[in-house]
């Protein structure tokens, strides 16, 4: 405080004095500057009484020189020395000085002046008219020019006089200056020495603490770049972030909450990955255990699939059997002298079997179980016996052995199954016993038959000889008796028969129970994706915004945005691989939808080849594409997810391809029934034993190629999901360091009959590379140069109406030029195509007619170079040319094509379209977009700038009126429903008299390379909808319509332009958004990028709180409303705010990063305005607020 307090002191005492003589200094300086001020005015009044009475004696002279020679050439000067006369007295008047004498002498000059003047225009009146002048008249005139000589003199003399008085005060006061300035220097000296003493001990102790500060920064420095580090560790997977002993010094005490961090994040991952692998595992082993087998078939199976996934060396299945003993049911490298039956309790299997209890045994001796093999014997480490149960009710005992100890994950799996595996063989065993059952059953019946049969024929017997034998009648009835008894038997054999039926139907029903089971923890498992996408989702959509946000900070260092752009990168693949899991989950849930359609396999080779082609010269591979002849053109199926396949496939041949080429190969069956594409590529290849393993989820052929090459292991697993879904499959050969081949096959018609896949590639065609590079255009360049036309070039004035023509036939030429010239225009001809491009960018024409074949450029490249160029694009051009070109010349842009040679009429006609487009005002601009309030403001925006907009929500109703009304240019939003963007722009391409129309196409859509190329063969722009995009579709519909034509409207433009940017920013200006979300970190990530654009935040965590925010602030603007919260989530939250009339039609954004299927029409049901998925494009978000908020003050 010693040291502010002396600095403060002295600095302030030093700051007075110097402060004090500042102001003498300024005072006196300022008074020199006035008196020089008084000066320069009293000489410019004086020169300015000086150039009146010259003005005066001018106009005089005029006069005299008019009267005497009557020559109007002397009128000229004479008028306008007369208007100078008045605009110098009014200037003097303005500065002379404002006293009593001045102002009244004033009065008599301008008095005297306006007088002579009279006098002067009565003696020119006199001339005019032919009357004679007199001396008189001359002399009259003489008497006020000596008033206003004396008056100036006057005027002159009193100037200085003030001068003077004014002068002197100011010299009076200056004097005593100096004294002060120098009172000043002297008593700041001595201050000065005074506190330098008491400020240097105070800067010593400064300089120590400034030391220790520059420590603590060099400290603070080290443990950033250490966070960096954990960061990027964190980022790759590598969750071991403190190993790195100085890691964990420079972080100090942020080293434990990282730590905790990477362990929460880590946990949190094996969590997912552990829940997948039970779920997938249980799943196989369910569908190892389905079927009819018998019992050693079934523990085979399970066996086999145990041990394959739980590393178990040794094991074995005891079933409890009806003598109450445990039987060997089957095993699994078990030595041969090893019981077969066990009693209840004996060993560990009787003691599980006994206990309903697992057992665990580590560390067994060496005289127990013993695992064969075809060379010797060797000894578990790990023994596990589990209890097979059905409901809880042990049916036999699960034994496992290992050389390794058993993870909680196997430990977990072994756990859960028991209850499936005693299921199955609780199952098998009560087919079993029904099948024996129903075996004795059919042997009693056939026994009872053949019983039946002998009575017969003994009854035959007795007909026969009753008579004779009426003695034996006795023994008759006794045979009688002993039948009813025999069919009293076979009824109570078929009673039971019946109950074993009734028996067999309930275990069906068993069976329809347990589908049902799956099929609803099939749902949780859906439903636990969605909400870990929920969870996931959350906090990185607050690392993207902010990082977003700290790239396009300017107050950052340039390391800070590189390591926020690590971030962003970072978190953008972690989205990728969330995404991609979804998929996965979705095709397994089978809530997967397929969009059928007739799509041209030209199309999907056109598009992969677009697509890749710049991949592959990036690695110096050759892309080959090829189609056998006789393949079927058209298939029945969904295009989006064939893309998929194909793209993921080719994307791998590219990836694990060093050198050599990659070629798609596409081919159909004999019968027409299916359409193999096949990925080849010369890359590293799959070992034979690894082709299985390369589809299943999270799997590569070797982790070293995950380490090498990158990826997740899931799109071949998704990739074979869909072809499933699509009614085919996926074949794959390879050959290790000679390269793989993937085929897709697809049936034409998923509908028809299925057929046996077959390998036709011994059958295919040779192949044939497709060149990379395209097909220069052709070029109509004359050779002849011709001597150039005459024009008006040179005299061509401001205001004029210029036409340029580029023809290179002179005598046709000088025909248009004539022409145009009774049109009004000033013409201008260019004989070649290069000289005819300096003249349109030198004189900006009004229009150009243009000949296509010309010298040294043809009229194709000068067309492409004016359309390339801002300031020539808009000016229309009219083709003509005896080559038939007109739909090539409408689709280069040009207002219409005329074929040469042509009469006067079509002459006509030729200006008269030129000057419908030139005069044709306000534009109309047709707006193709399904939700209305997206196209209500757009048509705002462009309404804004003099553009007038007609709106239709289907094509149908857009063709109608491109047909009904003067449409000059159409936005096609590409989201309409009834058909595709495709087939819409191509309908308005090929409908009579569309061909030129502009066609801007506005989506949200990410296109790929080769959507973008398919559109633009049709679409003169594309705009993608971000913050900045109806800027940029004002900027696109103004050149097309030709809103920049003269020099004086670009200003203008300029302007307009500047005001309607203001605009834009000034709609989400002082709005105030209520922003609903749990999580706090998503409040604040948009919080600071809402708060950019002026908005005013109010946030709530959670529906509640929302509904209490919205009552206290009813002139809330919009509403961002989180889906997933807890108490009250935004479903009902939204259903809540619109059940009140005051908010019926409050825009409310739903904002949800479950991303399942049927998300937005859920949210839309509830009563949600629109629909945002996270992570939160910033971009978008602001395009959508604005076209909520546009029409609100």
């Amino acid at each position: 405080m010693n040291f502010k307090n002396n600095l403060l002191y002295g600095l302030g005492i030093s700051l007075l004095l110097l402060f004090m003589s500042s102001l003498a200094s300024f005072i006196s300086i300022n008074n020199l500057i006035d008196s020089a001020a008084m000066v320069r005015h009293s000489n410019q009044i004086i020169n300015n009484l000086d150039e009146i009475y010259s003005q005066v004696a001018d106009a005089e002279s005029a006069q005299r020189g008019y009267i005497l020679t009557g020559d109007e050439r002397f009128l000229d000067p004479y008028y306008q020395t007369k208007d100078k006369i008045s605009k110098s007295l009014d200037v003097l008047y303005s500065e002379v000085s404002q006293t009593s004498a001045q102002s009244k002498n004033m009065e008599l000059l301008q008095a005297a002046a306006e007088t002579r003047l009279k006098i002067l225009d009565e003696n020119l009146n006199y001339k005019k008219n032919r009357t004679p002048v007199t001396s008189e008249n001359l002399l009259q005139g003489k008497k006020y020019m000596d008033d206003i000589r004396n008056t100036i003199t006057t005027m002159q003399n009193e100037e200085q006089q003030v001068l003077k008085q004014r002068t002197e005060k100011m010299d009076t006061f200056a004097s005593y200056t100096p004294m002060l300035i120098v009172l000043s220097a002297l008593l700041a000296i001595t201050i000065t020495l005074i506190f330098f003493r008491r400020i240097s001990q105070d800067y010593n102790e400064k300089s120590k603490l400034t030391q220790e500060l520059e420590l603590k920064n060099e400290e603070t420095e080290n443990r950033l770049i250490a966070i960096e580090k954990v960061a990027t560790k964190i980022s790759n997977g590598d969750y071991n972030i403190l190993a790195d002993q100085k890691i964990h010094e420079s972080l100090g005490n942020v080293a434990d909450p990282l730590l905790r961090m990477s362990q929460s994040l880590k946990t949190s991952f094996d969590i997912l990955e552990n829940k997948e692998w039970l779920g997938s595992t249980s799943a196989k082993l369910n569908d190892r255990m389905m079927g009819e087998k018998g019992t050693e078939d079934l523990a085979r199976d399970i066996l086999d699939h145990v041990t394959q996934n739980t590393g178990s060396r040794v094991a074995a299945i005891y079933l409890l059997q009806e003598d109450n003993h445990l039987h060997l049911a089957g095993s699994y490298a078990l030595a041969s002298d090893k019981k077969k039956i066990l009693k209840i309790g004996e060993g560990i299997v009787g003691e599980a079997f006994l206990t309903g209890k697992e057992i665990l045994l580590q560390q067994i001796p060496d005289h127990e179980m013993t695992i064969s093999y075809a060379s010797g014997q060797t000894k578990p480490k790990t023994i596990f016996a589990i209890p097979i149960t059905r409901h809880s009710i042990p049916i036999g005992v699960l034994e496992l052995g290992s050389m390794d100890e058993y993870t909680p994950q196997q430990l977990e799996f072994l756990s859960s199954a028991a209850g499936s595996i005693g299921l199955a063989f609780h199952s098998t065993l009560n087919r079993i016993k029904l099948q024996e059952l129903l075996e004795e059953t059919q042997a009693q019946s056939e026994e009872l038959q053949t019983q039946h049969t002998e009575l017969e024929n003994i009854n035959e017997e007795l007909e026969v000889q009753s008579q004779k034998l009426l003695a034996s009648e006795e023994e008759l009835r006794v045979q009688q008796e002993e039948l009813l008894q025999s069919n009293q038997e076979l009824e109570e054999r078929t009673s039971l028969l019946e109950e074993k039926n009734a028996l067999i139907e309930q275990r069906n029903i068993e069976i329809q129970q347990k589908s049902l089971d799956l099929e609803q923890s099939t749902k949780y498992k859906s439903e636990f994706l969605a909400n870990m996408s929920h969870e996931l989702r959350t906090p990185l959509n607050s690392i993207l915004l902010l990082s977003r946000l700290m790239t396009e900070s300017e107050d950052l260092d340039s390391q800070y945005i590189e390591y926020a752009e690590v971030m962003q990168s970072s978190g953008q693949g972690l989205l990728t691989l969330i995404d991609e899991i979804l998929d996965l989950s979705k095709i397994e849930a089978g809530k997967m939808t397929l969009e059928m359609e007739d799509i041209p396999v030209e199309e999907i080779t056109s598009d992969m080849h677009q697509l890749f082609l710049p991949l592959t010269k990036e690695k110096k591979l050759d892309l080959h594409v090829i189609t056998d002849p006789g393949t079927a053109p058209i298939i029945h199926t969904d295009k989006l997810r064939i893309e998929q396949i194909l793209k993921n496939l080719l994307s791998n041949a590219i990836k694990f391809t060093s050198h050599g080429s990659i070629t798609l190969h596409i081919s159909g069956d004999e019968k027409q029934q299916e359409v193999h594409f096949k990925v080849i590529d010369t890359g590293i290849g799959i070992p034979k034993n690894k082709i299985r393993m390369v589809f299943e989820a999270f799997q590569q052929a070797d982790g070293s190629t995950q380490r090498k090459y990158g990826g997740t292991g899931l799109g071949l697993s998704i990739s074979r999901e869909l072809a499933r879904l699509l009614g085919g499959e996926i074949q794959l050969k390879s050959t290790v360091g000679e390269g793989s081949e993937f085929t897709l096959i697809i049936p034409v018609n998923p509908h028809a009959e299925k057929i046996a896949f077959h390998d036709d590639s011994k059958n295919s065609l040779p192949q044939i590379p497709i060149q990379d590079t395209s097909e220069q255009p052709k070029r109509f360049i004359s050779d002849r140069i011709p001597p150039p036309v005459e024009d008006d070039r040179d005299d061509i004035q401001e205001g004029d109406k210029v036409i340029l023509i580029i023809e290179d036939d002179t005598a046709f030429a000088k025909i248009l030029l004539d022409y145009s010239r009774t049109k009004g225009y000033k013409v201008l001809v260019a004989v070649r195509g290069d000289s005819g491009i300096e003249m349109a960018q030198q004189y900006q024409p009004l229009a150009i007619l243009l000949d296509i074949q010309l010298p040294v450029m043809d009229g194709w490249q000068v067309m492409e170079a004016l359309k390339s160029d801002h300031d020539t694009k808009p000016i229309p051009v009219h083709i003509m040319s005896s080559m038939k070109f007109k739909q090539e010349s409408l689709l280069r842009g040009a207002v219409d094509f005329i074929d040469k040679p042509f009469a006067l009429e079509q002459m006509q006609e030729i200006f008269t379209k030129l000057e419908d487009v030139l005069t044709r005002s306000p534009k109309k601009v047709l707006i193709v977009e399904e939700n209305e309030q997206h196209a209500k403001a757009l048509s705002y925006f462009l309404s804004a700038n003099n553009i007038v907009t007609d709106v239709a929500g289907n094509i149908s109703d857009s063709i109608d009126s491109l047909h009904k009304k003067e449409i000059d240019c159409v936005i096609l939003d590409m989201g309409v429903p009834d058909r595709t963007a495709y087939e819409t722009l191509e309908t308005i391409k090929q409908t009579e008299g569309l061909e030129q129309l502009p066609i801007i196409v506005f989506t949200g859509k990410n296109l790929s390379k080769g959507e973008e190329n398919r559109i633009k063969k049709y679409a003169d722009s594309i705009v993608v909808k971000t913050a900045y995009s109806y800027q940029r579709i004002l900027d696109e519909a103004g050149l097309f319509l030709h809103l920049v034509e003269e020099k004086n409207k670009k200003k203008n433009e300029r302007k307009s332009g500047s005001e309607f940017g203001g605009e834009l920013r000034n709609i989400l200006k002082d709005k105030t958004v209520l922003i609903a979300d749990d999580d706090v970190r998503n409040i604040f990530s948009l919080t600071k990028a809402l708060e950019g654009h002026g908005m005013k935040i109010l946030p709530a965590m959670d529906g509640k709180e929302a509904l209490d925010i919205l009552n206290k602030n009813p002139d809330i603007d919009v509403v961002l409303m989180d889906m997933m919260m807890p108490e009250m989530d935004g479903y009902e939250t939204i259903m809540e705010i619109r059940n009140n009339a005051q908010f019926r039609n409050l825009p409310i954004l739903a904002v949800t990063s479950k991303a399942m299927m049927g998300d937005r029409e859920k949210c839309i049901t509830a009563g949600a305005s629109d629909y945002i998925s996270k992570p939160v494009d910033i971009d978008q978000l602001i395009s959508l607020l604005r076209v909520w908020l546009y029409d609100k003050t």
